[in-house]
C-alpha cells in the first residue's frame, strides 16, 4: 500500500524547520526518502498531472544545492496553500519568490555551515 503525502504534513515539515525543531538535514533526509519513490503517493494531483505537493516535496530534495533556509518557508507555505486547479498561478508566485532571492550573499553567510558548505563555491 502507498504512503500518502499530503500538503498539510509538507506544511507540518517545514514550519518544524523555521521553529527549530528539526534541522535542515533532517528535513533534508525525509525528502530524500520520499521524493522520487514509488512506494510514495500525493494527494493533490491535479487535471494536467501537476502537483504542488510533488513540486514543494522536490524542493527539500534538493534544498541544500538550492541553499533553502527557513526564511523561505513562508514562500513555500503560501505555494502548498494554492487552491486546487490553480498550480500555475501559485509556482509562478514561487519562482518569482526564488528569483529575488541574492543567492550569492546567501552563498557568502552559508559557507560554513556544513550542510551547504559545498555548495557556496
Amino acid at each position: 500500500m502507498k504512503r500518502i503525502i499530503s500538503r498539510k504534513e509538507l506544511k507540518e515539515k517545514l514550519l518544524q524547520w523555521q521553529s527549530g525543531q528539526i534541522t535542515a538535514h533532517e528535513l533534508n533526509d525525509w525528502a530524500g526518502e520520499n521524493y522520487p519513490n514509488d512506494d510514495v503517493e500525493y494527494d493533490d494531483w491535479d487535471e494536467t498531472e501537476n502537483s504542488v505537493t510533488n513540486e514543494v516535496l522536490a524542493a527539500l530534495d534538493m534544498m541544500d544545492m538550492n541553499l533553502m533556509t527557513p526564511e523561505d518557508v513562508p514562500a513555500y507555505v503560501k505555494f502548498l496553500e494554492t487552491p486546487h486547479g490553480s498550480f500555475d498561478v501559485g509556482y509562478s508566485q514561487l519562482q518569482q519568490y526564488i528569483k529575488q532571492i541574492d543567492i550569492k550573499k546567501r552563498a557568502a553567510a552559508l559557507a560554513a555551515n556544513p550542510f551547504y558548505e559545498k555548495f557556496c563555491q
